[in-house]
């Protein structure tokens, strides 16, 4: 399924970030849109296929990004994809131009490499990514601050507040999880070899489903991600990792992948227009943001599209 995005109607509020000196839409060539806004054409005649993972911040993501890319006077649309490896596909087929990923699901998933392998800093596996990423015709763009690491989430009735807990009394837990969760070598496997957790059932849902077994009483864990907004608003206790296996080492930052020939066909002005949007965007991605987005759209019911709107718009990016 595509959903073609229309052009984001901007406002002018002033933030840190145009304090730093960074505004999307200002740039080459730009005319005064019907609303006196400025927009720039440097995209103009370039479209621009980007693709989220299915899941709430990605789709908030994809449409920033998208919305921001519309400033610059790109044609841009946006399509939902099921998986990493599909999006993964995708993008080193050149089905599509960027997609949201994250740093740890590139390095653990998609490269294969092990996480006690991993450099220590997140500023060096950022720069591993980045130089396989370019032996596979892939672009990493720089990533935002905030890390969506792995976590398990239990209810406080369960009184487990550790892994080595959970271990113990797994057998009498019902655990929740996508499909994706259960094979990853960083997710389920991971659990069982490292931490001797086996759990007594699995409910296997939708990503986007993964706490609804919880509110519906029918588990006590939940595979959750550091900004799901659900882990406060479902007063669930976030279990400590005491071997840092699981929960540390490698990063989850989220960061643009871009085909390395469709962005080589670009002008040079079209290339920083899009560095500079799509770093814009990541750099205004705090943690706490992001959980305020996530909430928006899982609590509040709010689309993403107009989500990422109103995010670009307080943060001075249109």
């Amino acid at each position: 399924m595509k959903l073609i995005r229309s052009r984001a109607v901007p406002m002018a509020i002033a933030t840190a970030v145009i304090a730093g000196g960074v505004l999307i839409a200002a740039g080459c060539g730009g005319d005064d849109d019907d609303d006196g806004s400025t927009t720039s054409d440097v995209g103009d005649g370039v479209s621009v296929t980007i693709a989220d993972k299915g899941f709430t911040e990605s789709f908030i993501v994809a449409n920033a990004y998208a919305q921001a890319l519309d400033a610059q006077g790109f044609d841009t649309e946006v399509t939902s994809l099921a998986s990493t490896e599909i999006a993964d596909g995708a993008i080193t087929g050149g089905e599509i131009d960027i997609y949201p990923e994250y740093t740890g699901t590139t390095y653990l998933n998609v490269l294969g490499e092990a996480p006690e392998d991993a450099p220590e800093t997140r500023e060096e596996q950022f720069t591993f990514i980045q130089e396989a990423s370019a032996e596979r015709g892939l672009t990493a763009l720089e990533p935002a601050p905030y890390n969506n690491g792995n976590e398990v989430a239990c209810t406080q009735e369960s009184g487990i507040t550790t892994l080595e807990e959970l271990a113990e009394q797994a057998g009498d837990i019902t655990y929740s999880a996508n499909a994706e969760h259960l094979t990853r070598p960083d997710g389920l496997p991971l659990l069982q070899e490292e931490y001797g957790i086996e759990f007594g059932d699995i409910k296997t849902v939708d990503i986007s489903l993964r706490y609804q077994p919880i509110e519906d009483g029918d588990a006590q864990c939940v595979y959750a991600f550091g900004t799901d907004p659900a882990i406060a608003q479902q007063e669930l206790v976030v279990l400590e990792d005491g071997k840092g296996l699981f929960t540390g080492g490698v990063s989850f930052q989220i960061y643009p992948v871009v085909n390395t020939d469709w962005f080589e066909g670009l002008t040079d002005d079209q290339q920083s227009a899009i560095e500079d949007s799509l770093g814009a965007v990541d750099e205004a991605l705090e943690a706490d943001v992001i959980r305020g987005l996530n909430a928006q759209v899982d609590f509040d019911n709010e689309d993403p599209e107009d989500v990422a709107n109103q995010f670009l718009t307080e943060a001075g990016l249109l």
